[in-house]
Parts: C-alpha cells; structure tokens; sequence
C-alpha cells in the first residue's frame, strides 16, 4: 500500500516544485510551476469547461436517478420493483469504454443520430457534434441517455426505504399523496442521499479524463478540454512532467477538500 498508494503521490507533491522531464533528474524550481499556471491560458479554458461539466453532471446525476427511484419504489408489487432494480442495474456489467465508443459512432456526421433526425423530417437539426465547438462539449456530457446511473439510483432508493412506513401512512392521511408526498416527505427525508451524490459528482466529474479523451481529445479547439485532460497531455505529450504534477497538486487539493466536506456531511447525518 506504502509502495503503490502512498509513494506515487510523495512524489507527485515534491515533483510539482520542480523541472522534471520524466528521464532526467528534476530541477528544483520552487513555486514556477504554480506561477505559470495563473497565466495558462489554456488550463484557464479547461477550468471554464470544468465548472460547466460539474454543474451538468449534478443535474444529470441528480434528477433523472431520484425521479426512477420514486417511480420504481411506488410500484405496488415487490417482485415488479425488484425486476424493475434488475433491469436498470445490467447495464453496469458493461464496460464504460464501450458505452464511449458507441456515443462517438452515434454522433459522427452519418451516425444514427443524424440518420434519425433526418428520417424524421429534421435535416436542419442534423450537426458534426463532435466538430463543432460550440456544441462538442454539451454532447459529451449529455451522452447515456436515459442518464439514470444505477449507483446514484440504488442510493436514493435504499434512501426511500428507510423512511418509516408510519410516516407514510401518516402523510397519505393529511393528504399528502403523489407529488405532494414526494415535494413534502420524500425529498426533505431523502437530503443525505443528495449530498452524498452531490459530493461523488463533483470529485468525479473533476476526475473525468476518459470521454473528451477518446471522444475528441480535448478538441475542437479546446472546446472538451479539461483540467485533468490538460495535465496529461503536458506531461505524456511535451514531457513537462513538473508541470503536470503540480495541476494534479491543485486538482488533489480540491479533490481532498470536497472528500472532507463529504465526510462532515455525511457523519453530520448519522
């Protein structure tokens, strides 16, 4: 654990404080890396792209999970509800890669989505969302539709669960019944599910490397690039290894901060 856990990152901390091309010894180069990255225009865009991938990711990880658990936990038979679990969770099973390269072909310029819109009648929809900048970034992250992550849904569900059935019978009874209940009684008992998949979302989306990755590497442009995206391509690709570390520095600080504020929330609530 010390060796392969703990070593790598003593030294990616020291290496972010020097010049260091991944073969030659480092250089001690003090706080140069950090004063570069105020002035990085393009981690400056990556950052932007960042914050609008974590807020999307809340949504999507939020809403679409906790609207299929309320509709699979108001299923009046148990053996329906346990079909119903089965069926959203198979799906994990399949490699997150392959769900990746399935979205690049639905949304090259003859892929399926295209062919779909044009079947339609909606040939001016038809677009390269993947070539075009304004909009490549939105189509990865609005990728895996129905967006009904399993995790996120098996959370919010066992959450539905705990709620006492006594204080369901008595909602029903002052006549919170369907949306009242779940605006009334469900959500408010349900608040330490959404923070905790609040937390997870904004460390994973923080740690999202594959999609832009694979899908468009970061292009057109800059227009998917990412944070993390942008430290591995200075250090595998320019062999600024120094420079990378000390983005990771930045990144595993904020990372560290939302895992603490987690752990407070969540200890908070037991």
């Amino acid at each position: 654990m010390i060796w392969f856990m703990y070593y790598p990152v003593y030294q990616a901390l020291s290496g972010a404080f020097t010049d260091w091309d991944g073969f030659n010894a480092p250089h001690f180069i003090g706080l140069d890396n950090f004063t570069r990255m105020m002035t990085d225009e393009v981690l400056g865009q990556s950052t932007i792209n960042a914050l609008i991938w974590v807020a999307f990711s809340i949504v999507l990880a939020v809403l679409p999970p906790f609207v299929v658990s309320e509709l699979i936990f108001n299923v009046k038979k148990a053996r329906l509800q346990y079909v119903y679990r089965t069926l959203f969770v198979i799906p994990i099973v399949i490699p997150g890669i392959v769900t990746i390269l399935l979205w690049r072909f639905l949304y090259q310029g003859d892929g399926a989505i295209n062919q779909l819109l044009g079947m339609v009648g909606l040939d001016s929809w038809q677009q390269l969302w993947l070539g075009n900048p304004h909009i490549a970034l939105y189509s990865i992250m609005l990728m895996g539709f129905p967006w009904v992550s399993a995790f996120n849904m098996l959370i919010f569900y066992s959450g539905l669960q705990g709620i006492p059935k006594e204080v369901i019978e008595a909602a029903k009874l002052d006549g919170a019944t369907g949306w009242k209940r779940v605006l009334r009684l469900d959500i408010p008992l349900s608040l330490p599910q959404f923070r905790l998949i609040v937390i997870l979302t904004l460390v994973g989306s923080l740690q999202n490397i594959i999609p832009p990755l694979v899908m468009t590497n970061g292009g057109p442009g800059y227009s998917t690039y990412v944070p993390i995206l942008h430290m591995y391509n200075v250090s595998t690709v320019n062999g600024e290894f120094g420079y990378g570390m000390s983005i990771a520095l930045i990144m595993f600080v904020v990372i560290l901060a939302f895992t603490i504020l987690n752990m407070r929330l969540v200890k908070s609530d037991t």
